[in-house]
């Protein structure tokens, strides 16, 4: 049983994005000729119990593959293991080759157990045990960075949790005690910035998408409870073993993206080449990046940079076909309001952002009966679609031509019921 509410947390993406689909069926869409706005600040008010069940995902190691779970008979979310692709037993070969290179005062390679790979945004982390201890190696397009051998055991006690291991990247690995069922983790500096919930496998958590400073101050939220968590490492040198041209970064729009990348906990961001540039209201400016099946997503509000985000082409699944796949993103938000008892406010602007999946495409152009076609905007391989997409109308739907205007793909949009 948890000892204490959690605080007030931003939920996980899964989970937020069909807390917000509850949401947007109550507005009644079809009634009203405005868009409706998306009440983004009610899916806060929700979090304090809410975030009990985006947080009561990981399961045990024997649950760590299991499909999306149900909670609440609410909100469903992906379990971390599923969540952050995790194997067990196992490293590809490549992999392995890589942080064999990289390895100083470890044990021969044929002495190496591989206990879990997980991979995520752009990073594999996998966990060894050998006989001089558990360490972690962790690569990238371009770095492969390894931790040394430690024979470190967790403390006797509940909630305990060590961070062994972090990266330049931002990469988090360490021990956990067996009762830890959940876990997150998050900068105590701007934790909604810089948070991350990691798989639990084997007495280990492995977080390959996490966050920078980590050893500045984090904390955890274990089973429910917040605590710091003490002696956090600096991160281990990486070796930057398999070295590509950094995109260039010369332009005045060129030199925008880079500050939307500044100080995040994105691998190999040099070499994210800028997507496009797409205003898409009068305050807020959304800007894309790509490298190779990586996407970077960075909202600009009234000239100033959010923390740019990255998503891989599996996780981008708000619109998705074999052509395209996009994630959602909200802008033009507002402050909460209560009035008679009911939030209003949040976001009233609404966006599918992602990648083009095939050389082909052309155009990319949302179509609902009753309303005017709406374009997308493309370039160097991404798009940003600022459609009603919220409005869940039934006949709602995306559809991409080629240069020549053959349609190749019609797509029906998550949301869409």
């Amino acid at each position: 049983m948890i000892d204490q509410l959690p605080e007030n947390r931003t939920l996980p993406g899964d989970v937020r994005m069909r807390a917000r689909r509850r949401l947007s069926e109550g507005m009644n869409p079809a009634a009203s000729n405005r868009t409706p706005a998306l009440i983004a600040a009610g899916v806060s008010l929700l979090a304090a119990g809410a975030v009990v069940a985006g947080q009561a995902l990981f399961g045990t190691s024997a649950q760590l593959a299991d499909p999306n779970m149900q909670h609440n008979g609410e909100f469903a979310g992906k379990d971390r293991g599923e969540y952050n692709h995790v194997e067990r037993g196992k490293v590809a070969p490549d992999g392995l080759a890589r942080c064999t290179a990289a390895a100083k005062a470890h044990p021969p390679a044929s002495q190496w157990q591989p206990i879990a790979t997980s991979s995520k945004e752009g990073t594999v982390l996998t966990a060894f045990r050998g006989p001089t201890g558990v360490f972690f190696c962790a690569n990238t397009a371009t770095t492969t960075t390894i931790s040394e051998p430690n024979p470190v055991k967790i403390e006797d006690g509940r909630r305990k949790v060590k961070v062994l291991f972090t990266t330049p990247t931002g990469a988090l690995a360490g021990l956990v005690s067996p009762d830890v069922r959940f876990l997150s983790l998050s900068r105590i500096a701007e934790p909604n910035q810089n948070t991350t919930m990691p798989a639990l496998v084997d007495g280990l958590f492995l977080a390959p998408s996490g966050y920078l400073k980590a050893e500045t101050g984090t904390k955890a939220l274990a089973n429910g409870q917040d605590f710091a968590v003490r002696g956090v490492p600096k991160p281990s040198p990486s070796v930057v073993d398999r070295p590509l041209p950094p995109a260039i970064r010369d332009t005045q729009e060129t030199a925008r993206f880079g500050a939307c990348l500044k100080d995040r906990a994105i691998p190999d961001a040099d070499q994210f080449w800028l997507g496009l540039t797409a205003k898409v209201s009068a305050t807020d400016t959304i800007i894309t990046g790509r490298f190779g099946d990586l996407l970077v997503y960075c909202r600009e509000s009234d000239s100033e940079p959010s923390p740019a985000r990255v998503y891989e082409a599996e996780d981008l699944t708000e619109v998705k076909g074999r052509t395209i796949a996009s994630m959602a993103a909200f802008y033009d938000f507002k402050p909460l309001k209560i009035v008679n008892g009911m939030g209003e406010g949040g976001s009233s602007g609404y966006a599918a952002v992602g990648l083009v999946l095939d050389p082909q495409v052309g155009s990319i152009t949302y179509v609902r009966p009753g309303m005017a076609d709406v374009p997308a905007s493309l370039g160097n391989g991404t798009f940003v679609l600022a459609a009603p997409l919220i409005d869940r109308h039934p006949d709602a739907r995306v559809v991409v031509r080629d240069t020549s205007g053959n349609v190749i793909e019609t797509i029906k949009p998550a949301d869409v019921p």
